[in-house]
C-alpha cells in the first residue's frame, strides 16, 4: 500500500514543520489509521 501526502518533503512534514511521523499530533493521518509497529513513549521514573 501506499499513499501520498500534499504535506510531505522527503522525508519533512510542512503542516507539522518537523520529521514525517505517520499518525502524530496535527497529522492527517491521526485517528483515521492505526499504526500497531510504531514505538510507543517510554513512561519516564519517578525518582523518589
Amino acid at each position: 500500500m501506499s499513499w501520498e501526502c500534499k504535506y510531505l518533503t522527503e522525508t519533512f512534514c510542512n503542516k507539522r514543520k518537523q520529521e514525517c511521523d505517520p499518525g502524530a499530533n496535527g497529522c492527517i493521518l491521526q485517528g483515521r489509521f492505526c499504526f500497531p509497529l510504531k514505538e510507543k513513549p517510554k513512561a519516564e521514573k519517578k525518582s523518589k
